[in-house]
This record gives structure tokens, sequence and C-alpha cells, in this order.
């Protein structure tokens, strides 16, 4: 049976409303859903939380691949979006219209560059629709897994260490383009015509102004420690490194700024929103929340979880995938 999403969305109520008690206390951390396989990546907009499953096996589907799947937002049912494949869904990301997201094909059994038999592809899907749908529209397929998404007006960028390169291609489809080649491109961020990224081998983060024809170029070289994941605001970027998470100003003239520092285990994911900035842990189970301004020390605001992996984060809370434990939590302080 088919579902539109429109016919599924009841009235949202407001981010205080997440409570598990009849009283309606609010939970600071809770588990919204579970029994998912290998949660990997999740993006939110108003009203819905996406994320990717990496494998089968949970209680939805019994496809060889995973699942990519939404839960409206304070309403506990989980839907699938694609109907069982081959596909195991990893990066994913939103625009006001369309998911988008990278996935391995499980059943590729060519060679790709280097001897790796991994063959990613990037695809896109209409919000509005028919669920769960056959499938995407393919943008683009090729060696070299996806490891961050970023979106403008037009575009999608991949970074896609593996491969050696950014590879952009627009939004309605169209032929793929590198946007560098060589190094490690592991992050990438967009703001307009500006695209960043950070090259994991070279310890170096690169930017380039994709409205006039000049190559990329360094924007900070000879970093201490390789970036990693990349995020923005108006006014700084922020990245992770092997332990902790980095600031610099946009506007430059300064040195990078540690806001995070001393991990034991490299963080996993990277969210920003408003004031903060929200770091996941994977090995170390933990989720800490940081001040961008750096002027309070960073809270761990969750520990004991199972693989925390990706995190996203909006004004209802942050929300991160425990890989391991096969969940998906909302932390909200409100």
């Amino acid at each position: 049976m088919t579902l539109a999403l429109a016919a599924l969305a009841p009235a949202l109520h407001g981010c205080a409303q997440i409570a598990g008690l009849e009283d309606r206390e609010v939970i600071p951390v809770l588990t919204i859903a579970s029994n998912q396989a290998e949660p990997r990546g999740i993006a939110l907009d108003d009203e819905v939380i996406y994320w990717t499953n990496g494998s089968s096996g949970g209680a939805q589907g019994t496809s060889t691949g995973g699942a990519l799947r939404m839960q409206i937002k304070d309403d506990p049912a989980v839907i699938d979006l694609l109907a069982p494949s081959s596909e195991a869904p990893a990066v994913i990301a939103l625009d006001a219209t369309h998911i988008y997201w990278s996935s391995t094909d499980t059943g590729f059994a060519g060679e790709c560059e280097g001897g790796s038999g991994q063959r990613d592809k990037l695809w896109r899907l209409p919000k509005e629709g028919q669920f769960p749908a056959a499938g995407g529209e393919l943008l683009w397929g090729s060696c070299g897994a996806v490891e961050e998404l970023a979106l403008n007006t037009d575009n999608i960028y991949s970074a896609r260490p593996s491969a050696e390169r950014i590879t952009w291609i627009p939004k309605a489809g169209g032929n793929r383009k590198d946007l560098t080649e060589g190094g490690e491109p592991f992050g990438v961020a967009a703001d307009g015509a500006r695209v960043y990224w950070t090259d994991h081998g070279r310890n170096e983060i690169f930017f380039d102004d994709t409205s006039d024809s000049a190559p990329g170029e360094p924007l900070l070289t000879d970093l201490e420690e390789a970036p990693s994941l990349l995020a923005l605001d108006e006014a700084n970027l922020y990245w992770l490194t092997q332990s902790g998470v980095m600031r610099y100003s946009r506007s430059g003239g300064d040195v990078p700024v540690p806001l995070l520092a001393g991990l034991s285990s490299p963080p996993t994911g990277l969210a920003a929103h408003g004031d903060y900035l929200y770091v996941t842990v994977r090995a170390a189970g933990t989720v800490h929340r940081i001040r961008k301004d750096g002027t309070a020390d960073p809270e761990v605001i969750a520990s004991r979880q199972g693989g925390p992996t990706g995190i996203a984060a909006d004004r209802t809370g942050a929300y991160w995938t425990n890989s391991d434990s096969g969940e998906i939590v909302r932390f909200t302080d409100e």
C-alpha cells in the first residue's frame, strides 16, 4: 500500500511537546525510533526527520541493501520512502522540495579504481509523493564513497575522498563535473557561489568562488590535525579533527580556534544551529554541545549511546543516529 505524505501529517506541536509521560514532562534525551539497521545520515526540515539505514534487518523492509526513512515530528510512525533494493543509503541532504542521498550499490560486482568493489550513486526524490516509491532519480554513479553533501540554490556538491575529488552536478540533473581533483577531500559546505572543502590528506582547507572561472585555492594550510567534516554559518567555518572541533572566521585574518579538544576517539558527526554546534563521537558513545563563541565549556548532552554517528539540529532539538544500537534519538532542553 502506498501512502501520500500529505495524508500522514498530523497537527504538529511545539518543541516542548517531546514527552513520554502523561503529564507531558519534557524528556531531554528520548529515543524516537528503534529497531533500525545501521542508521547513518540524518536531516531535518520543519516537519519531518529523514534518515538512512545502511543495511537491512530492521523492523521494516527485507531488502539486501538499506532503507531511506522518515518520521513526522511528534508522531512515532516510521515511514519507508523507498521500496526494497540493493542500494545501501548513507549521506543525506535536503532542500525545500527534494531529498538527496548517496548510496552504495551492494549488488555491484565490478572493480573500481584502486581495486575497490564499491560503487556509489547520488539520488534525489521529491518530498511530496507516494511512498514507498519504486526508486529515486539517479543523478550520477561512480566509484568513490560520498562522505558529505552540500547544497546551494542550483547545485549539489559531494566530497569523495576515496575518489580524490569534489564532484558537483545541477540539482535538476545533467553532466557531473569535478570541482577539484587530487588529495583527500572529506568535507564540503556551500554558501551561494562560495564552496569550501577540507583535504584530509593534505591538512588543508580550500575555497572556491564558483561565480568565476578561477580554480579553487587553499584557504588554510599546514593544519596541525587533518580536517574532516565541515559546517558553516554566516561568520565562521567549523570542522572536525581527530581529537575535537575547530573554528575559523570566514573573513580571515586570524588563526583557527579550538572549540573542543582532547577527545580520545575521533568525532563522527557535526551539526550547527543557532548558538551551538553538536558533535557525535561514535566509539565513545557520547554527544557534545558546544557554544560557537567558546564562552562556555563544552557539554556532554548524552552518554552511553549506541554508536552515535550522523547528527542534525534545528529549533526543535538535536537528532542523531545510533548506528550500533539501531536508534534515532532526540535531545531538547526547552
